[in-house]
């Protein structure tokens, strides 16, 4: 036998000193889950990490919001699922603000199809109720009502399709075989259809009128919205909006379980929906809306992508009454006054107090936002602000991820691991004034 032998020179000292160069700055950590496991990330300067945070959080400003998007895990199948929208729309009486959060779950493909589709849906509705009704008769329940039904009818599409596709006594009526013909005939179709309807988005908006005498917010989900109010004495305070649509939410679930049978235990199951899902109200997620036949016999393959066949199986067979995920959003009228108040209005996705609580921070809702507000409120007008630190929400992401806490924010930042150690961040934060 003939080996191939292969000479390798050592390492010259300068080498050996530019490779420990190199490392110096990288640790170790394993996230406070104990056990032998450790996962690397690279200590960054305290000069480089707002400009890495504000790279990778794609921070940008317009004339009335500052906005980040967030998820530093570069694994294809964790890319970010957040989307937002910050649009202003020349309409009858002046121009109206739109911003909104839309915090997508279990892939890409609804959240893409609700961003694309709800602002525009939101300001055709608005154009038509201006034009029809004289600005001096517009009640703020007019333009609830607006929003109530954009949100619906957007999810009523992704239902529809499903059953003008497939209706279900045909389905019921349909063997393997014949089932599986009509879908490959129409694949194309069938595949966008599946794949809206077995995943979701949630929704937080907001819309103000022209004079910024009136924001409503419309939520459906578990991101928030918080109001900051400055008083004369240059004090600020925080008002929270919304509820959060979560079984977190005891009113939440506490009207799922209202909504079916005492028997159905596991309609709401640790802290989730049917045991699967944490927001109770959302876009998509059709296949939690419709009976469980489609769940076993059509949408079994999608699922799958995610869930492996015992659990769609468990899944589907808890299935009895649906819908157990809801479409009805919640409408939140505020009355603004700029002219003696200043205010502005933070948005933001459910992975940024979800943050909070992974770096050991516990406190309660009202005490987050007091927190968010005070810390914007702080720079809203600071003459020393420049450039990066100019962004609001850039700020509220800073203070998330670890504020002052370099080695924290380093390895928030560039921790090696192909899972997400945190959740989707986004932060819209609006000023009115």
């Amino acid at each position: 036998m003939v080996y191939n032998i292969v000479n390798l020179q050592a390492a010259t000292s300068t080498e050996n000193l530019r490779a420990l160069e190199e490392v110096k700055d990288f640790c170790t950590t394993d996230l406070g889950r104990g056990g032998k496991e450790r996962w690397t990330y690279h200590m960054l300067p305290e000069a480089a990490l707002d400009a890495e945070l504000h790279r990778m959080s794609n921070a940008t400003s317009s004339t009335f919001v500052d906005s980040v998007t967030f998820q530093p895990c570069a694994a294809y199948a964790d890319l970010n699922q957040d989307r937002y929208s910050i649009e202003e729309w020349e309409l009858p009486g002046g121009v109206w603000q739109f911003t909104a959060i839309y915090d997508g779950h279990c892939g890409h493909d609804t959240v893409n199809y609700v961003h694309k589709r709800l602002p525009s849906i939101v300001r055709t509705s608005l154009q038509a109720l201006l034009q029809s009704v004289p600005t001096t008769s517009l009640k703020p329940e007019f333009v609830s009502e607006v929003l109530c039904t954009a949100v619906r009818h957007l999810d009523q599409s992704i239902r529809s399709d499903l059953l003008d596709f497939l209706p279900h006594d045909r389905l019921t009526q349909m063997n393997d075989a014949q089932l599986n013909q009509h879908i490959l005939h129409r694949y194309s179709e069938w595949n966008t259809i599946s794949t809206r309807c077995t995943q979701g988005s949630t929704v937080l908006l907001a819309l103000s009128d022209p004079l910024k005498k009136n924001v409503w917010i419309l939520n459906l989900g578990d991101s928030i919205a918080v109001l900051g109010n400055r008083s004369f004495s240059g004090k600020w305070s925080a008002t929270i909006i919304n509820s959060v649509h979560n079984c977190h939410n005891r009113s939440e679930s506490q009207r799922i379980r209202r909504e079916h049978p005492e028997s159905e235990q596991a309609c709401v199951y640790d802290n989730r929906v049917l045991g699967y899902l944490a927001p109770t109200r959302a876009l998509g997620d059709t296949w939690l809306k419709v009976p469980s036949i489609y769940t076993r016999r059509a949408f079994a393959p999608h699922l799958q992508d995610w869930l492996p066949p015992h659990q769609v199986a468990q899944y589907a067979s808890r299935i009895l009454t649906p819908p157990y995920i809801s479409d009805l959003p919640e409408v939140y009228h505020h009355s603004l006054d700029v002219s003696q108040h200043e205010l502005l209005l933070i948005l933001s996705s459910d992975g940024l107090q979800d943050l909070y609580d992974n770096n050991d921070i516990q406190l309660s809702d009202q005490e987050m936002a007091d927190r968010w507000v005070g810390l914007v409120g702080r720079h809203i007008h600071s003459a020393t602000d420049m450039g990066l630190q100019s962004n609001l929400a850039l700020r509220l992401l800073r203070d998330a991820v670890g504020g002052d806490n370099t080695e924290l924010v380093s390895r928030n930042l560039t921790l090696e691991m192909e899972d997400k150690w945190m959740d989707d961040i986004t932060i819209l934060v609006q000023r009115f004034r």
